[in-house]
Formats: structure tokens, sequence, C-alpha cells
């Protein structure tokens, strides 16, 4: 006869509680800057430039999904992949030309943010959480 195993803690690690905030402000950057974008272009998104508008938008929903996934214990993986993704596409646009133009700080601040949100949800820690709350779920079934 195995020994009953320690319930799984219903509260998320502190790296996840980290990530939960920052995943909110890069989609509220994400939106903010968004608008903006829409704003001085008049509409005229021309040469691939909405694709620059458009898959940060929908990384930002991706991101918001991902928290609540990742606050009940589901997956880390729904928020890490749209966090790393967004981190990626900012870097793409300033690689690109797209992004940058004259916003300096603002910019590495919009990076940083899902980029540590990325960090903060792959800790071995989060993982294992959300892999325990998993498998306790599985067992109660």
């Amino acid at each position: 006869m195995s020994a009953p195993s320690a319930p799984v803690r219903r509260r998320p690690p502190w790296p996840a509680l980290l990530a939960v905030p920052l995943a909110v402000l890069s989609a509220l950057a994400v939106a903010f800057f968004g608008v903006i974008a829409l704003a001085f272009s008049n509409g005229q998104l021309d040469d691939g430039a909405w694709l620059f508008v458009a898959l940060p938008a929908v990384l930002a929903l991706w991101l918001l999904v991902g928290v609540l996934l990742l606050l009940l214990g589901r997956s880390w993986l729904a928020l890490f992949l749209p966090a790393a993704g967004l981190a990626l596409v900012v870097v793409w646009g300033i690689l690109d030309g797209t992004l940058g133009d004259g916003t300096g700080s603002t910019l590495v601040a919009v990076w940083v943010l899902p980029g540590l949100t990325a960090l903060f949800t792959v800790l071995p820690g989060v993982r294992r959480w959300t892999a325990a709350r998993r498998l306790a779920r599985q067992s109660r079934d």
C-alpha cells in the first residue's frame, strides 16, 4: 500500500504570480501601440506593415487567455508561447525597421514585458506546479 501523496496547493508559485501582471501589461501595451499605429497610418498599412498590428493583437489576446489558464493551473505553455512570440515580433520589427523610429526606451519596455513573462512562465517551479495540478485533476476523474 502506497502512502497518499501530498495535496497540490491551489495557489500558483511566485514566478507565475509575477508573470500574470507582466502579461496583462504586455497585452495593454500592445493594444495601446496598436491603436496609435492605426491612428497614424490612416488605414494605409502597406508593405506588410499590417502584420505588425495584426500579429501582436492576436498574441495579446492569446496572452490574456494564457493568464487565465496559468492561474487555473491548466497550462504554462499557453502563456509562454504568446509571450515569447510577442518578444520575437518586437525584435523582428526592430530588425526589419518597421518598429523603433524614435521610441527608444518605450520599445525596450514593450520588448522586456513579454520577455520577462516568458522567462517567469518557463521556470521549473511553474512547470512542476501545472504538471502536479494536471495530475491531481486526472486522478480525481
